[in-house]
Formats: C-alpha cells, sequence, structure tokens
C-alpha cells in the first residue's frame, strides 16, 4: 500500500508543469538521506539525479562528482571563486568534464591552506578523476572551508589516536556536526563515500560556511514590535473637525507628505486637498512655537533637506518635547525614539525623555525597547564604561525578565564593580572551570564527561554541559523578550570586548532558546544565529 502510494504520488508529480515541480527520484523514497538529498538537488541545486528519475543514493561518488558539488556550494557562498587557467600538472585532467571545477579548488587550496596541500591529498602525476573518492579525502577537501568549531570535545572514534595526521582536522569537523562515525564509533577514513552521503555532507558545510560569516552577526541591537509603529503618526491627539489653524496646517501638511511618500501623485485640480509647500509650513509651525513640536520635527528630519547640526538640534528639541508631555503613545514614542538616535544629541535629554517614556507605559515590550534605547545611547557615544556598569547590572538580574525591566536609573559608569569573570550571577547549563585547559581537566577529572558531554574550551575558561536541564517555565510568558534582551546584551558584551563573558551567556541563551515554543517554529533560523554569534564571540 505504502509503495502504491508513493507511485502514485510519482504520477501526480509529473504531472505538473516543470517550472512548479521539484524532481522526485524513485529510489530514495524512505531513505535515511532522502531529506539531504532532496535539499542538495531542490534547494541548493548543487547536486543532480540521473535522466530515468534515480539518484542512486548508495552509489559511490567519484573525486571529481565530489569535488564539484563542493565548489557549487562554495560559489554559492563567495567561499571560493571559479577560476580558468592553473598550472594544476595532473595528466589526466586537462579534457575531463570536471575540470575548472577540480583546478579552482585546486588553486583555492594552495593559497589558503598551511596545513596541506591539494597534491598531499591526491598524490602522483594522475588525479584519476572518475575514481570512488574516499571518507578521508572528502573530509580534508571539506575541512577547509569549516571554520573554528563551538565545541572542543576530543576525538571519540575508535579508529583514530590523537598520532593520526589529519586528526585536528577530523576533530574539528566532528566538533563542527560535519562528520559523525558509524553505529560501532568508527571513522572508516579508507571507506569509498556515497552519494547519499555527500548530500548530507554537502547540507552541514553548507551550514557551516554560512553561520562562519562574522560580519552577518551581532552588527546592530534589536527592537520589538509595539503595533502602530509602521504607520505614520499625527504625534499627539488630533480632532480633524479641528477650528484651529495650526493644527489643520500640521495635519494637511503631514498628510500630504505621508501621501507623496507612498508614491501619491497630486493632480492640479486636487492641489487645493494638498499642501504643496509642506516643509515650509512645518517651519513655519516650528518657529511660531506650535505645542506638537515632536510632530513637526519628525516630519523636518525625515522629509526636509537639512544639515546634520540642524538635524541635530531638531533631535534635541524633540527630547524636550516629550519630556514636557503626556500624551505620545507607545508607538508614536517609538518613532521618536528610532529616529533621534541617528543623531547627536544631550545625553541629559535623552536619558530624561527614556524616564518620561518608562514612567507612562504599561507595555512590556515598550519597556524592554527603553532598556535597549539605553544601550544605543551609550554604544553611539562610545561610552564602554557606562555599558559596562549597564550591562553587568542586568547580568546581576539572571534573565529573570520583570527583574530587568524594572529599569534602574540611579547607575553611572563605575558605579559597581564589574567583574565579568563572576559566573555565580546565573544558572548556568555548562559547569564553568575557570583558569583550567581541557588537558589538566582530562588528567584530573573533576566530574565524570562521557561522549554526549559537550565540551568547550575558552582561553582561560572551561564549559562542560551538565547531564540535567535547567527549568525555564518562568521564561514562557516573556519567550521574544527573552530573545530580543538576549541578541542585544550579547551585541553590548561584544562590543565592550567582553568576548568570553558573551560566549558563555550566548551558548546558555541557545541553550533556553531550544527549549521554548518559539524555537520550534522557527528551528533553523534561531539555530543559524546562535550558532554564527557563537563562531563569532569565540574565534
Amino acid at each position: 500500500m505504502k509503495k502504491l502510494l508513493f507511485f502514485t504520488l510519482i504520477f501526480i508529480v509529473l504531472s505538473i508543469q516543470p517550472s512548479y515541480a521539484n524532481t522526485v527520484f524513485y529510489d530514495t523514497y524512505d531513505h535515511w538521506a532522502e531529506n539531504d538529498i532532496r535539499w542538495s538537488t531542490d534547494t541548493l541545486k548543487v547536486f543532480k539525479g540521473y535522466g530515468d528519475l534515480t539518484f542512486r543514493p548508495d552509489n559511490n561518488i567519484t573525486r571529481s562528482e565530489f569535488i564539484t558539488i563542493l565548489a557549487r556550494t562554495a560559489y554559492k557562498l563567495n567561499m571560493m571563486k571559479e577560476i580558468y587557467t592553473s598550472n594544476m600538472a595532473y595528466t589526466d585532467m586537462s579534457e575531463h568534464w570536471s575540470y575548472t571545477y577540480i583546478i579552482s579548488m585546486y588553486e583555492h587550496f594552495n593559497k589558503n591552506n598551511k596545513n596541506y596541500s591539494f597534491t598531499n591529498i591526491f598524490p602522483g602525476n594522475s588525479f584519476y578523476p572518475d575514481k570512488p573518492i574516499t571518507r578521508e579525502e572528502a573530509i580534508l577537501l571539506v575541512s577547509i572551508f569549516c571554520k573554528k568549531p563551538i565545541y572542543d570535545n576530543p576525538l571519540a572514534f575508535l579508529d583514530v589516536n590523537d598520532g593520526y595526521k589529519y586528526y585536528n582536522e577530523l576533530k574539528k569537523l566532528a566538533n563542527s556536526g560535519i562528520v559523525t562515525g558509524y553505529e560501532d564509533n568508527t571513522f572508516r577514513g579508507s571507506s569509498k563515500i556515497s552519494r547519499a552521503e555527500s548530500a548530507a555532507l554537502i547540507k552541514r558545510i553548507y551550514y557551516d560556511m554560512k553561520t562562519s560569516d562574522s560580519s552577518k552577526y551581532l552588527n546592530t541591537l534589536e527592537f520589538l514590535p509595539i503595533k502602530g509603529e509602521e504607520m505614520y503618526s499625527f504625534f499627539g491627539n488630533y480632532n480633524f473637525n479641528t477650528t484651529n489653524a495650526q493644527d489643520k496646517k500640521y495635519i494637511k501638511a503631514k498628510n500630504t507628505l505621508e501621501y507623496v511618500s507612498f508614491g501619491g501623485y497630486i493632480f492640479p485640480e486636487d492641489s487645493h486637498l494638498y499642501d504643496l509647500n509642506s516643509i515650509e509650513t512645518l517651519k513655519t509651525l516650528r518657529s511660531s512655537g506650535y505645542n506638537n513640536i515632536a510632530g513637526v520635527n519628525f516630519y523636518l528630519i525625515s522629509f526636509g533637506k537639512f544639515s546634520n547640526a540642524e538635524k541635530d538640534d531638531f533631535a534635541n528639541e524633540i527630547l524636550a518635547n516629550i519630556i514636557v508631555r503626556n500624551d505620545l503613545k507607545d508607538s508614536e514614542l517609538m518613532q521618536l525614539f528610532s529616529l533621534v538616535n541617528k543623531y547627536n544629541v544631550k545625553e541629559q535629554l535623552y536619558i530624561d525623555a527614556l524616564k518620561k517614556w518608562y514612567s507612562q507605559t504599561q507595555n512590556s515590550n515598550a519597556k524592554s525597547n527603553i532598556l535597549f534605547f539605553r544601550y544605543a545611547y551609550y554604544i553611539k557615544s562610545n561610552n564602554k564604561e557606562m555599558l559596562k556598569t549597564l550591562v553587568y547590572d542586568d547580568l546581576n538580574k539572571a534573565n529573570n525578565i520583570p527583574a530587568i525591566i524594572n529599569i534602574n536609573w540611579s547607575l553611572s559608569p563605575g558605579s559597581l564593580v564589574t567583574d565579568f569573570r563572576n559566573y555565580s550571577l546565573g544558572n548556568y547549563s555548562y559547569s564553568i572551570y575557570k583558569d583550567l585547559s581541557l588537558y589538566q581537566y582530562l588528567a584530573n577529572p573533576i566530574d565524570n564527561i562521557n561522549y554526549n558531554s559537550k565540551i568547550v574550551e575558552l582561553i582561560n575558561l572551561l564549559l562542560i554541559k551538565k547531564s540535567s536541564a535547567q527549568n525555564y517555565n518562568s521564561l514562557v510568558s516573556y519567550e521574544n523578550i527573552f530573545y530580543k534582551y538576549s541578541l542585544n546584551r550579547l551585541y553590548v558584551l561584544n562590543f565592550i570586548n567582553e568576548k568570553e563573558r558573551a560566549f558563555v551567556e550566548g551558548i546558555n541563551d541557545y541553550e533556553i532558546i531550544k527549549s521554548l515554543s518559539i524555537y520550534k517554529s522557527n528551528k533553523v533560523s534561531f539555530d543559524d544565529i546562535y550558532t554564527g554569534i557563537l563562531k563569532k564571540v569565540k574565534n
């Protein structure tokens, strides 16, 4: 019955127009690598099947075929350049279909790998492109694209000891989850690799390469959404039937700017409905002492042509206006701070305006964003001493979100003794040993560790994952806030160069995230983000 359903599915898929159909290989159904094969052929599109709709997953893959799919993967991530000429000396390659892939890989190795060359992997005068590739040859090719892993576990393969020539390369790939052993815990480097194994290996190295680009992570603070912030606001309560002349001018100018910004065209016969000199109107309102200076200046900065110094002045005026008002909504204040945060403003005005917002709101997202905007000010002004104080105060609250968003406004640079190696502040998923190396630990273990334990070795720190998981029930009501807080705290720790502490918090936060419901709905994205962050702050 199962086979009947499957072949019915093939018939349906083949009946669909080619532009909408993915390739279905009838010999990969229920295969252990079915998802990896589908991903490498249909998603990444670096692997191909055969004309008879087979993939032949258990067939061996040749040297040229494996290098081709690896090169295509590297090209997609800009990890390797395609070249067309080379001094490669193999005598059997000049007419082969895979020539450009092979020479591209050959040149990449010679320029980027100091530990071994392409010819160390494939010695001799001939390359033998159609010879099946071995597991050892494949992992040595893949290794050049794998950066330092997060974990530092010793190799557990029974057929590999620390005298193995490529021990470090294999250890790196094993700790990155790229290479796995067989059920009997052996590596079998001389065994041939199958097409299915190659698809799985390519998928793993793709994600490792993707998350090794440190420029993609911890580049900016992230904020929580507040309903209404995506719309142009009036920044105050307005009666559209007002008889107040200044209010009428402001409403008309604002609506005109908004209409035009969304691509609207004002026809001559409709010009009386709009203000064709909106910026001049707003300038006049500002100079006349109009009460809604926050709204006026928001639109002057957003649409007017002014110098940076003039915009700085407008931004300071917005902050002063926020302080004396009580009618601004969370969404409006979110827009105002997102804008003024780009300009050079006075610290006291900025902090007092944040305090005013904080005193008015009951919204947890808003309170969290106020915390983040305070970070943002001191990042922009490069006040690392104040940032150390702020983030250390938050660390003291050990991921207790209600305590964290109960902001302490009395802090000043140096008001706390900020010892970032004090790991007693929180409850961690890892046992933490300061000033201890993995070698020292293994020589005199404090606790029993097994091959399933995750081990991380930093410069002055050793982390070993605990067997019992933490309880994170207190975060169930604050999952999204915790996630954004985690990213921003890690951003600040990295910014102030507390990378060791950033790693500890990051790896613990990752464990927490994996226990929350938000992880289940977007697993790949969360894995990418935290893996990329951990690689960045570790290396």
